[in-house]
């Protein structure tokens, strides 16, 4: 993404926007998969829901910044060295800060709640 920022020429831009977009995608399949590794038994759903979730809030908030970045400097070049940044600030945090991947073990306490009877009627 730093490339696209500081060059003129859109053909480099371009190229320097594929190459991050093509280490998204080769990255993604990889991140996905965390949740059905590390999620309790019965809670993959949960989990993936949460991530994506999370997922989607940044979605969001990232055009939303981006427009005000681009009217205050006028250029969407500070946008793509932020893109950078946030880009590498994930690459180290999967390196370094993710640990080993375990899954998170089933909670032994299981609330049960008592059986509901359906369709009986009381005598009067």
């Amino acid at each position: 993404m730093l490339g696209a920022a500081f060059t003129t020429n859109p053909n480099v831009a371009i190229f320097w926007i594929s190459v991050a977009l093509g280490g998204l995608a080769f990255s993604a399949p990889i991140g996905w998969s965390i949740p059905s590794l590390i999620a309790p038994k019965g809670s993959v759903g949960t989990v993936g829901s949460i991530m994506n979730c999370v997922s989607n809030v940044a979605g969001i908030a990232a055009p939303i910044v981006a427009g005000y970045v681009a009217d205050a400097t006028g250029s969407f070049a500070l946008n793509f060295v932020i893109a950078g940044v946030i880009l590498v600030l994930g690459i180290l945090s999967y390196l370094f800060l993710l640990g080993r991947i375990e899954q998170i073990p089933t909670p032994d306490t299981v609330v049960e709640t008592p059986p509901v009877e359906m369709g009986t009627r009381r005598a009067s």
